[in-house]
């Protein structure tokens, strides 16, 4: 369930800094950075939240992870708003983490396994640059290898901890068996084969079910996984055909590229002088707005909006979520006693000027809780308390 509570806002990027003056957010996803040593992890970290951490902050043995909450811009919560000066407006936010880099064939016993576990989606930070001062671990600068050797962990990972599992299940089976144990076992072990086969998880298709049941084990290869290849500047140009770098089709999987150097460098202009940079670079757009489209797109996840008594707020959702469901964001009274829901596109709504305008003049839609919400409606919930 998402909740109001208060929280620092920690940027100070151009992107992020017109939600500088509202302090209520609702509760974030969650994107984990990782990846191999002196990749530029903490480089996408400062990118993406407009922190400014020391890059080799981790070289001197420091263990705490660094987290920022971030609001997500959405120009339609800004149009929505200026109907309603005098409410507040609350974006969606995320809530990034950076990891320090994990040796090579040491996922599956890193002490920042639990954090990998806890992550929405995860971001591989893959490197993609030459730099003779710091040495690649295996010799050579390959994306390709890198990023292949890093999926390949994430299965053995899970596979050590379905192997676990299943040796306890046996031994708790031959003390007394029951349908539950049955059912985990045939799973775990189906699950099991399709890891040896260097499949992994979120390319199983799974029944509600099936999904319930193997949550708790929150498993690394089932969760949506982007893929960063941070490039030289020479490689600007691939920058927008990613694809070159790891060509992959698998479902959950995504890759994009970025030049964390000249980025970090066009952050510390001002902004007339940003956009010529970026224009002179090839760059169309910064990393985090890349980044937080992307990341909408893998989770599957879609926004709606409220206008309440004191706000208008955004709420992100699953995609094909009901409007019952979508209640419940919220909170769960209101999808307990649903009676139905009053939908309008937030375009829709511009061309009113306000939500009642809109009711007196049949532009509002009354929908039932079989609704499926749409990525951009403005929706009132009545309910029965």
């Amino acid at each position: 369930m998402q909740v109001e509570r208060k929280r620092p806002l920690f940027h100070t990027t151009p992107a992020y800094l017109a939600f500088s003056k509202y302090l209520y957010y609702t509760e974030a996803m969650n994107f984990t950075l990782f990846g191999y040593p002196k990749t530029g992890k903490t480089t996408l970290f400062n990118l993406l939240t407009g922190a400014k951490i020391e890059i080799k902050s981790y070289e001197d043995g420091k263990k705490d992870l660094n987290r920022r909450t971030c609001p997500v811009p959405d120009p339609r919560l800004e149009k929505i708003g200026v109907l309603y000066p005098e409410k507040k407006k609350i974006p969606v936010t995320v809530d990034f983490v950076d990891l320090a880099g994990i040796a090579y064939g040491e996922v599956k016993n890193s002490s920042y396994l639990s954090s990998l576990r806890l992550a929405d989606g995860l971001t591989h930070i893959v490197r993609g640059f030459q730099n003779e001062q710091i040495p690649h671990p295996k010799g050579k600068v390959s994306p390709e290898e890198d990023i292949l050797s890093m999926e390949e962990e994430l299965l053995l990972a899970d596979l050590t901890s379905i192997e676990s599992r299943l040796e306890k299940l046996e031994k708790e089976l031959q003390r007394s068996k029951t349908p539950e144990g049955e059912k985990e076992k045939e799973l775990l072990e189906t699950l099991r084969l399709h890891l040896e086969e260097g499949r992994g998880i979120r390319e199983v298709e799974l029944s509600p079910q099936e999904e319930k049941l193997i949550s708790s084990f929150a498993f690394l290869s089932q969760k949506r996984l982007l893929h960063m290849v941070n490039v030289d500047e020479t490689d600007i140009p691939l920058i927008e055909n990613p694809d070159k770098f790891y060509p992959s089709n698998k479902k959950g999987v995504t890759i994009q590229a970025f030049c964390g150097n000249i980025e970090m460098e066009i952050l510390e202009l001002e902004n007339e002088e940003k956009e010529l940079f970026l224009g002179e670079y090839g760059l169309k757009e910064l990393s985090a707005v890349k980044f937080l489209k992307a990341s909408y797109d893998l989770l599957k996840v879609i926004t709606f909006f409220t206008i309440g008594k004191d706000e208008v707020k955004a709420w992100t959702i699953p995609e094909d979520t009901t409007a019952v469901k979508a209640a419940g964001s919220i909170h769960t009274d209101i999808e307990k006693g649903f009676v139905r829901a009053e939908v309008i596109l937030w375009e829709k709504l511009l061309e009113h000027d306000s939500f009642q305008t809109a009711r007196e003049k049949a532009a509002v839609r009354l929908e039932g809780k079989d609704y499926i919400v749409q990525d951009g409606d403005i929706i009132y919930f009545r309910f029965t308390k």
